[in-house]
């Protein structure tokens, strides 16, 4: 009855199962978990939002298979500010990054090809290669004190299926940046296999330092095709807002010949609703005003975890340069699922077994730095009485 590509095992995990009850209990959890910004206590312009929601061009359908110019414009004009050029024309809006991926594996894959996808990653990636009927392919991101890319393994494993490799720009959950030579050679690669590049920017503007070893946005990239997402879930903390767009760039015939794709797709789709497209001048203009609050909490909490966690403690900390997540490594005396389910059922202490990720690193844990201190300082400390009994 049911499409094989639907075909999951839905039964839920021990870990889910022990959170329900204790939350059907009534219990107090310190959700460590956490990555839902409209629930951390941030400070957003209320009243400005819902002003701007509330326009009467809202009630005149437009449609746009791009979406409306005076978003595209916003978006356009939010980049340059960033130093990066991007036409209105090369902007496709989407109801979120995880619609832009489908309409990018739509547009490069026919049914059982491949694409590129780091490890470690965000789990979503996965089934949406699924849904779309495509084969993840991986490619490692090794650990030596900072994380970078197997280029060995990568350049060995393309076939004749690859269509694609996508690069998370910082990685979700290790934080990382794509370096200046890790750009090169991965363009140099792509270039000569044919291969675009789809490059997620959701986190680019919560790194923790500047680093001058860090690549910029791909958004005006020229070198090979490329699509880069973004949107507001991250970088003005309103994941409700459903809105993300693509930035189509590289060689022009390609980008060209992309852009009259895109546009069919988009316009199959009309996803994004006029309210949020009408409000995104404004939701742009105030975006900095969350980020920043965002990002002080996020390099706060992980610079507070470096300086607890620097020395005698049975916990690691792995290095991360920006994101919302910390990665912790615990001894090997039980697997990182035994040990969520020890701090869950002793201690009411949530997080994520590193496996969720892919993360190959011995015993890892995932955590979100989006918390406020006091939830961190908490839990951190009780799952040390735990660790180093």
């Amino acid at each position: 009855m049911f499409s094989d590509r639907t075909n999951w095992n839905t039964r839920p995990t021990t870990l889910a199962t022990l959170l329900h009850e204790k939350q059907q209990r009534g219990e107090d959890i310190i959700d460590l978990t956490e990555s839902n910004p409209t629930r951390c206590g941030f400070q957003y312009n209320t009243q400005g939002m819902l002003d701007a929601l509330a326009t009467r061009r809202s009630l005149l359908y437009e449609p746009n298979p791009k979406g409306l110019l005076l978003a595209r414009t916003a978006i356009a004009d939010w980049y340059f500010q960033q130093g990066v050029t991007v036409s209105v024309e090369h902007f496709f809006l989407t109801a979120s990054t995880s619609e832009g991926y489908s309409f990018l594996f739509r547009l490069l894959c026919n049914a059982g090809d491949s694409i590129f996808i780091p490890k470690p990653s965000y789990p979503l990636l996965d089934y949406l290669c699924q849904l779309n009927d495509v084969v993840p392919q991986y490619y490692s991101l090794m650990y030596d004190d900072e994380w970078h890319i197997d280029f060995e393994r990568l350049e060995k494993s393309i076939t004749k299926e690859t269509r694609a490799i996508i690069l998370v720009h910082p990685n979700n959950p290790t934080g990382s940046f794509i370096k200046h030579h890790e750009r090169s050679h991965i363009e140099e690669l792509a270039r000569q296999r044919n291969l675009p590049l789809i490059v997620d920017e959701v986190f680019g503007s919560f790194g923790f330092e500047q680093d001058k070893r860090r690549a910029s946005s791909f958004a005006s990239d020229e070198t090979v095709l490329t699509f880069t997402l973004n949107g507001l879930s991250k970088l003005a903390g309103l994941p409700q807002m459903k809105l993300a767009w693509i930035a189509v760039s590289g060689p022009e015939a390609e980008r060209e010949e992309a852009l009259k794709r895109l546009e069919i797709i988009a316009d199959t789709y009309l996803s994004v609703t006029t309210p949020v497209q009408q409000a995104l001048p404004l939701l742009l203009k105030d975006s900095s005003f969350l980020t920043q609050q965002i990002l002080e909490r996020v390099r706060g909490n992980y610079q507070w975890l470096v300086s607890t966690l620097r020395s005698g403690s049975t916990m690691s900390l792995l290095h991360c340069e920006g994101g919302w997540n910390a990665i912790l490594q615990l001894p090997n005396t039980r697997t990182d699922e035994e040990w969520a389910l020890k701090f869950l059922r002793e201690r009411n202490i949530l997080v994520h077994p590193g496996h969720l990720f892919d993360l190959q690193n011995s015993v890892c844990i995932v955590m979100s730095l989006l918390v406020k201190r006091e939830m961190l300082e908490s839990g951190i400390e009780a799952m040390k009485g735990i660790v180093e009994v």
